[in-house]
């Protein structure tokens, strides 16, 4: 009897389904934010409180939605494979790992082509951490956790490495290509940029373990919340404290790297940090999406988690539209940038929900099935 589809698609949860939905806003906010104002946006000469936070560089919300998203992916990654696992055939397992990878592939290519006319685009790093999942998905949670290890250890030490060859005067610019040959996009893929697999694929991990636990959730959820906080704390006390005023030594330069949570640092501490938000912002949503799970909102952000692509997608052109080409919208600041972002969700929501109830999945969505399962 073969495999179909059905044997290895996992029913859909909705605490899932509303943290994407949740998440895209925020993703949708940090992108426009820093597309529309570019340079002002990285470096305002006088920051107030807002922009401070929604600095895409080093604000407490950069790159936290993106990370939750990977964490959620990481847990879909899971359920996904787990009754194949549990059957103990190994023809079941294979045709899921196959599934992950060529969605990893479809990603990857998507996003290679998206990249031309969005930089920085988070997609084919998706697809990176698809196809590595592929493999490792059926790994024991201590192999996943050192993985993990292996993955922050990595970035650390590159980041020293480089922040060591900079103050000499080095800037290791080879590292930090445009992704405009095969090459290139493959440094960027694991060591640069915004989301690179190293150390990135430590939230596809984290959700691997956490979505194989989610039927023990609403027990362990305190736990999980409790621990997020304390690691969050402990990262800003480290940073705060630990962190060289000065940067005129190497050793104080090198330190300034590593204990840093800026997201182009990909350090430990930028590790810590972003995980126990994504852990904390999906705990927070699970809570509230299981206390209502019947309420018309939670059905309504449910439907739009499960056309994410589709609106990410749409997110790159609409901008592209009313910014770059028909010039609707100028650079004025984080306001307009705010406005533009949440006048796109609310006309995405009921649209993306409304095209749901009528054909069922996201016109992305029918294309990646159709070429990934």
């Amino acid at each position: 009897m073969g495999i179909t589809v059905t044997d290895i698609r996992p029913p859909r949860i909705p605490s899932l389904d509303v943290t994407r939905a949740i998440a895209l806003v925020g993703v949708v906010m940090m992108n426009y934010h820093a597309y529309l104002n570019t340079s002002s946006a990285f470096y305002p000469p006088h920051p107030s409180f807002a922009e401070r936070m929604f600095n895409p560089l080093t604000g407490i919300l950069t790159t936290r939605f993106a990370a939750t998203f990977v964490l959620v992916a990481g847990m879909g990654i899971a359920l996904f494979v787990q009754s194949a696992i549990r059957s103990e055939n190994s023809t079941r397992i294979r045709a899921a790992q196959m599934k992950l990878a060529r969605r990893g592939l479809f990603l990857y290519a998507v996003g290679a082509a998206v990249q031309w006319i969005w930089p920085g685009t988070i997609l084919f790093y998706y697809g990176a951490f698809f196809l590595i999942a592929a493999v490792i998905c059926t790994w024991s949670n201590r192999r996943l956790i050192a993985v993990s290890a292996v993955s922050v250890a990595v970035s650390t030490g590159l980041t020293a490495w480089r922040g060591y060859r900079s103050f000499k005067g080095d800037f290791t610019q080879w590292l930090s290509p445009a992704p405009n040959s095969p090459r290139n996009l493959l440094i960027r893929t694991f060591f640069d940029y915004t989301h690179p697999v190293f150390p990135w694929i430590t939230f596809i991990c984290a959700g691997i373990i956490l979505g194989r636990n989610l039927q023990r959730l609403s027990r362990l959820r305190t736990q999980i919340m409790v621990w997020s906080g304390v690691a969050l704390l402990v990262t800003y006390l480290i940073r705060t404290f630990a962190m060289p005023d000065s940067n005129s030594t190497r050793t104080d330069y090198v330190l300034q790297r590593v204990l840093s949570t800026n997201n182009h640092d990909h350090s430990v501490l930028h590790v810590t940090a972003t995980l126990a938000v994504a852990l904390l912002a999906f705990c927070i949503v699970s809570l509230t999406t299981d206390s209502w799970v019947h309420h018309p909102t939670v059905t309504f952000l449910a439907r739009t988690g499960q056309m994410t692509l589709t609106i990410y997608l749409a997110h790159v052109l609409v901008f592209n539209l009313v910014v770059n080409w028909l010039n609707w919208v100028t650079p004025t600041g984080l306001d307009t940038a705010l406005a533009l972002s949440l006048a796109f969700y609310i006309a995405a929501v009921p649209l993306s929900s409304l095209y749901f109830r009528r054909f069922g999945i996201g016109p992305f969505e029918r294309v990646y099935r159709a070429f990934g399962g």
